[in-house]
C-alpha cells in the first residue's frame, strides 16, 4: 500500500520544493538560448503543455480527492494569470504580458503558502508547483526574448480589470458557497491573518496591491 504523506507548510521540503521548482525554471528559460532553439516555438511549446497540463491536474483532483467541481473552476487569480500567460506565450502578446507581469504576484503568495494536501512526488503537488513557476517562467521569457515592456496605463488596466472580476465573483462565491480569491473569507494559516478579520482584510489587499503594482512598475519607470 502507497503512504501519501502531508504536506507541511515551511517544512524543509516546502524549501526545497522552492529553490528545487526555482532552480528549474531558471535552467528551462536558458535551453533557447543554450541549444539554439526557435524562441517563438518553444514558446508555443510551452503554453500548449501547461494547458494540457493544468487540465489533467484537475482531473485527477476531481478523480483522485474527490473534489467538488464548483471548487475546480478557474476562478483563482492564479489560474487567470496561468491561462492568460499560455495564451501570451502562444500568440506572443504584448497585450496579455500586461497582465500576467503584474497578476502573477499572486503566485508569489501560493508559493510560500500552497493550497496543497500532499507531498513530492505526488502528481498533486507537482502540478501545484510546476503551473505556479511557469507564471514567472512566462513573465521572465516574455522580458528575455520577446522584450515586452510595461506602461503605465498597463498598471492601471491591470488593477481595474481585477477589481471588475472581485466585484462579479464576491456574489458568486455566496451563491455557489465558494470562496474564490479568498473573498469569502481567509485561507487558513496564510499572511492574510496578519491583515485584519472579514471583509476588512480585502480593504487592506487592495492597498497591498497598490503598492506592489506601483513598484513593478517602477523598473519601467524610466524607460517609458
Amino acid at each position: 500500500m502507497i503512504i501519501i504523506r502531508e504536506f507541511t507548510l515551511f517544512s524543509i521540503e516546502h524549501f526545497f520544493y522552492i529553490l528545487g521548482y526555482g532552480g528549474l525554471t531558471f535552467f528551462i528559460l536558458y535551453l533557447p538560448q543554450i541549444f539554439k532553439l526557435n524562441i517563438n516555438n518553444f514558446a508555443k511549446l510551452s503554453g500548449y503543455f501547461i494547458l494540457v497540463e493544468k487540465l489533467i491536474e484537475l482531473i485527477y483532483r476531481y478523480i483522485i480527492f474527490k473534489e467538488p467541481l464548483l471548487n475546480l473552476l478557474p476562478f483563482n487569480l492564479c489560474n487567470y494569470t496561468l491561462i492568460l500567460a499560455a495564451f501570451m506565450m502562444i500568440l506572443r502578446s504584448n497585450k496579455l504580458f500586461h497582465l500576467v507581469y503584474f497578476w502573477s504576484i499572486g503566485a508569489i503568495l501560493a508559493i510560500l503558502t500552497p493550497d496543497i494536501r500532499v507531498v513530492f512526488p505526488n502528481y498533486s503537488n507537482i502540478s501545484f508547483f510546476v503551473t505556479h513557476y511557469y507564471i514567472y517562467f512566462a513573465v521572465f521569457y516574455s522580458l528575455k526574448y520577446f522584450k515586452f515592456t510595461i506602461t503605465f496605463k498597463a498598471l492601471k488596466k491591470s488593477f481595474i480589470y481585477i477589481n471588475e472580476i472581485m466585484i462579479v465573483l464576491f456574489p458568486l462565491n455566496f451563491f455557489l458557497n465558494t470562496n474564490y480569491m479568498f473573498l469569502k473569507k481567509k485561507p487558513i494559516s496564510s499572511p492574510m491573518d496578519f491583515l485584519g478579520p472579514w471583509p476588512y482584510y480585502i480593504i487592506s489587499l487592495e492597498i497591498i496591491m497598490i503598492i506592489l503594482f506601483s513598484l513593478m512598475y517602477l523598473p519601467f519607470k524610466k524607460k517609458n
